[in-house]
């Protein structure tokens, strides 16, 4: 591979990011969760269907050792890639082929989490070849600045479709806005799948993994270990109430879509230009360092939601969303870089992929003990305030985080 081939290759990954992150946005939090009600999902179970990629981490442990074998994974990875889009936008057209409501809820989540089999074999593969195409010198840079475009494209997707909903929901017809926003899926599906073709691939070296080792070894890395434990203790102080967030706008605030979207441009503007300034700062710094300041905003955040009630969320959600995009910029560059920059680099993509699978079931684990407390939760009112179980949830989920933020002082600075 010349030079070229890596700045192309590097570009094209900003370019497959905006794709990737489009289909996410309208996959997950308010399109998901409104698209679930609508087939009769309540929200304990919409906040379980949202967490399901989570539970399918547990697979990546299988692909490392898939992938190890390999001395070229593009091919997988972008066949891979390609299913879990399309199986993702083939959810908006259940409706289309079962009338049975019982059926169509069911066939979303067999879908959904199909879909997601296919997603988590590729995550931390797609994530290694980022890392062989960026030199560790500019790499906070470039991830700041591939963060920042891929949510400055999902912010216009979410505001174009956000409208695009509520003036089909306006009409009745909630259902055909959902088959719109399942053909873009479907067309962002194949955008992406040409930007990762277009993208060269350096050669690795094979290694045979044996499941067991893939399993094991991180274990029994004790500075891995470590990261292992923060990244478990960050899933599930964050998913213990992270699917509900969305559930809570749509059904609790009963916000509309184009209002949920003006908030995710406030959230989405911030964190691009955060993104770059943490990138940076990650870059004359460490990442340790941005990935505990980050999160502790986050923290701060989560626990200020159990003031959100239908009479104060038009004065909270505004300043709450544009913190909350400042401490995301942070989080999704750290998170995603901390867990490769610890491991060792022979050894990147099995240590990367147990990480995220263990992490993974405790954020499921998470969100199913979430679910329950949210049906066992009163309601009570504080001083006069009224306060729920998702209110509550949100207090736990914050005060969590700041203490996954004390447990990785204990990570060493390199």
């Amino acid at each position: 591979m010349t030079d070229l081939d890596y700045k192309s290759g590097r570009r094209y990954f900003i370019a497959e990011g905006c794709c990737a992150n489009g289909i996410v946005t309208l996959t997950t939090g308010a399109f998901l969760s409104g698209y679930a009600s609508s087939l009769g999902a309540t929200d304990s179970i919409n906040g379980i269907i949202g967490s399901l990629p989570l539970l399918l981490c547990l697979l990546q442990m299988f692909s490392a050792v898939l992938l190890e074998s390999m001395s070229r994974r593009k091919n997988i990875l972008t066949a891979f890639s390609l299913i879990h889009r399309l199986l993702l936008s083939s959810v908006f057209f259940v409706p289309l082929f079962i009338e049975n409501p019982g059926l169509r809820l069911l066939a979303l989540v067999g879908i959904y989490g199909t879909a997601h089999f296919f997603g988590a074999f590729i995550g931390t593969g797609i994530g290694n070849w980022i890392l062989q195409l960026v030199p560790s010198t500019i790499r906070g840079k470039y991830l700041g600045k591939k963060d920042s475009f891929a949510f400055g494209m999902s912010t216009a997707i979410s505001l174009i479709m956000g409208r695009v909903m509520d003036w089909f929901r306006s009409g009745d017809m909630e259902q055909q806005g959902f088959y719109v926003v399942g053909f873009v899926v479907f067309t962002l599906a194949c955008l992406d799948f040409w930007c990762l073709s277009s993208i060269k691939e350096p050669e690795s070296t094979p290694h045979v993994q044996k499941l067991r080792d893939s399993i094991l070894s991180p274990l029994a890395d004790k500075e891995y270990r470590k990261v292992m434990f923060s990244y478990m203790f960050w899933n599930v102080a964050l998913q213990v109430a992270g699917p509900f967030f969305s559930v809570y706008m749509v059904t609790g605030l009963k916000l509309d879509y184009t209002y949920i979207t003006f908030l995710g441009l406030i959230s989405s503007t911030l964190r691009i230009i955060a993104s770059s300034l943490w990138g940076k700062l990650a870059d004359k710094t460490s990442w340790l360092f941005v990935t505990r300041a980050s999160m502790g905003l986050l923290g701060l955040i989560h626990a200020s939601w159990l003031f959100m009630t239908p009479e104060t969320c038009y004065v909270l959600q505004p300043p709450l969303q544009a913190l909350s995009g400042i401490a995301w910029g942070g989080i999704a560059i750290s998170v995603f870089h901390l867990q490769y920059h610890y491991a060792p680099t022979e050894k990147r993509v099995p240590y990367v992929s147990a990480n995220s699978s263990y992490a993974g079931l405790s954020g499921f684990l998470a969100t199913l003990i979430g679910a329950f407390l949210l049906k066992v939760l009163p309601s009570m009112k504080i001083l006069g305030f009224p306060m729920g179980g998702m209110q509550m949830l949100f207090l736990l989920s914050g005060t969590l985080i700041i203490g996954c933020v004390l447990y990785m002082g204990k990570l060493r600075t390199h």
